[in-house]
């Protein structure tokens, strides 16, 4: 079947990637059809307030899923796709997110402490099945329930302050276990990937299906366009205590975590 996957493109950082990301996307999900959401797309009546970026792809995502009644996928621009995503799109949830950094001391913190782990809305897949569950979370978004625009931190405010439970579940793709967290709430699950799938700040190659990098971390736009084509292992770390001119990198843990 075939899906769609969108992305948000918007800015100087962003816009010169767009090109190779594309590409990427196309030469390694064989099945998707892409589409971007550029400035044509953005309502500026809340100006451009932290993360008023994520109603804007919400709600693009869920009027794309209603329209072509598929599943939707969004991917960051910051995003390495490194494997066809098929098998994620395939895995029989309404909702399926990649994990945050940081397990119970993941953004936001008062709601990881609680669950043990953060959703990261950077990789995210709805289905249909999920359309009533997602309008409830835009309309908490645009009423500025948790005093931010963040899908993120509002999925997981919502989360935690309703009737949930909170189970593991193992699978294996291209021969590798994974254990991901499902999370049953208002009738629906919703799947948070093993962390290793979606890899935030990736160190290593362990054949994950994405690597998803803090362009800010790497040096801007031009170094991360590296990140592409040329081997992760022989790239700068992508974490922040790995940069020298964002601090003292004789703090980071992930150099000897390579070097071994």
């Amino acid at each position: 079947m075939s899906y769609y996957i969108t992305t948000f493109c918007y800015g100087n950082k962003y816009e010169p990637i767009l090109p190779k990301w594309s590409l990427n996307i196309f030469n390694t999900c064989k099945k998707c059809i892409l589409t971007v959401f550029y400035t044509c797309n953005i309502n500026l009546t809340r100006g451009f307030q932290y993360a008023w970026w994520d109603v804007v792809r919400m709600n693009n995502n869920i009027n794309l899923m209603i329209l072509k009644d598929k599943p939707v996928v969004h991917v960051d621009m910051d995003l390495i796709i490194k494997k066809d995503i098929e098998p994620l799109v395939n895995l029989n949830y309404d909702l399926i997110i990649s994990k945050e950094i940081g397990e119970d001391g993941a953004y936001p913190k008062e709601c990881s402490k609680i669950l043990g782990f953060g959703i990261c809305s950077g990789f995210y897949i709805i289905k249909p099945s999920a359309v009533k569950f997602l309008n409830k979370i835009l309309e908490q978004m645009l009423s500025y329930k948790y005093d931010n625009y963040s899908d993120q931190v509002n999925i997981m405010n919502y989360i935690v302050n309703n009737k949930y439970t909170v189970s593991d579940e193992e699978i294996i793709l291209d021969g590798i276990k994974y254990t991901n967290k499902i999370i049953d709430i208002d009738g629906i699950k919703i799947c948070v990937l093993d962390f290793n799938i979606i890899v935030r700040d990736p160190i290593l190659n362990i054949n994950q299906f994405g690597n998803h990098i803090n362009i800010d971390n790497v040096g801007g736009t031009q170094n991360f366009l590296r990140y592409f084509d040329e081997d992760l292992e022989s790239l700068p770390l992508t974490c922040r205590c790995g940069k020298t001119h964002l601090g003292d990198n004789s703090i980071c843990k992930h150099i000897e975590l390579r070097k071994n």
